[in-house]
């Protein structure tokens, strides 16, 4: 798979194209570099409420606590979910930058 994007949500349009189904609002966080960084996932919200807000958290594997995490107003309002995940994207990949090779 080619990676374009410094970070990569894997599986995250699948979670859109599905309606925001709860059992798909996760996936790996992977670098351009293919390298497995962690795992995003979307929690708090009402699949069944339009206007239900939410938060993308990333966990670091093998960890119990949240890394990083934005929030959104309601996962089919693209601005907000979107700017959260433009958020929580810019987070992951300075972290990410800043880790010893």
């Amino acid at each position: 798979m080619e990676y374009i994007y410094p970070i990569h949500f894997i599986d995250h349009d699948e979670w859109l194209d599905s309606g925001y189904e709860p059992k798909l609002a996760q996936g790996d966080v992977v670098s351009r570099d293919g390298e497995f960084l962690e795992i995003w996932r979307v929690v708090d919200y009402d699949q069944e409420d339009e206007y239900s807000s939410g938060r993308i958290e990333f966990i670091v594997d093998g960890e119990s606590t949240v890394k990083f995490k934005e929030g959104f107003a309601a996962p089919n309002i693209r601005t907000s979910r979107g700017f959260a995940l433009s958020q929580l994207t810019r987070t992951i990949r300075l972290w990410h930058e800043e880790q010893p090779a």
